[in-house]
């Protein structure tokens, strides 16, 4: 599992906003439906394809598992190999500051799949940390150039 936790300076509604705004645009890109962030719902689902780390291609289905202005966004991507969930914990420190907690596990379908998750996982997790770290500061200053 991996849990970076970075503070932002940025309000929790802009963050928000800003994840479901990218979320809308993955599902416009997976399917071609025009969808706005304001149509996306807890129990959301749509089907994509993605290279998982071996750079093997795959369908896997898209489910928003918890849609909670601007507190909680949560969704899973069920592949045939199990299932990833991610998740995006927000909280207010302050008017334009915020802690942002996200959180990434996977649950292998298969006992042998679980155990190569633990094993990669355990390779990658610090650069995918510092990926993640970089990715929601990315995000702080998009928000912040407006």
């Amino acid at each position: 599992m991996i849990k970076v936790k970075e503070t932002l300076h940025v309000s929790a509604e802009s963050f928000f906003y800003q994840l479901t705004k990218s979320a809308a645009f993955d599902v416009r890109m997976a399917t071609g439906k025009k969808v706005t962030e304001k149509q996306l719902y807890e129990g959301y689902q749509y089907k994509k394809t993605m290279k998982n780390k071996m750079g093997r291609s795959g369908e896997v289905r898209v489910r928003i598992t918890e849609l909670k202005p601007p507190v909680r966004y949560s969704a899973e991507f069920k592949s045939a190999a199990g299932t990833k969930e991610i998740s995006y914990d927000i909280e207010k420190l302050g008017e334009d500051k915020i802690s942002v907690t996200y959180t990434e596990g996977f649950a292998g379908d298969t006992k042998s799949q679980d155990i190569n998750y633990k094993i990669i996982g355990a390779l990658y997790k610090r650069r995918a940390k510092k990926k993640t770290a970089r990715k929601l500061h990315d995000i702080e200053a998009y928000i912040q150039k407006g």
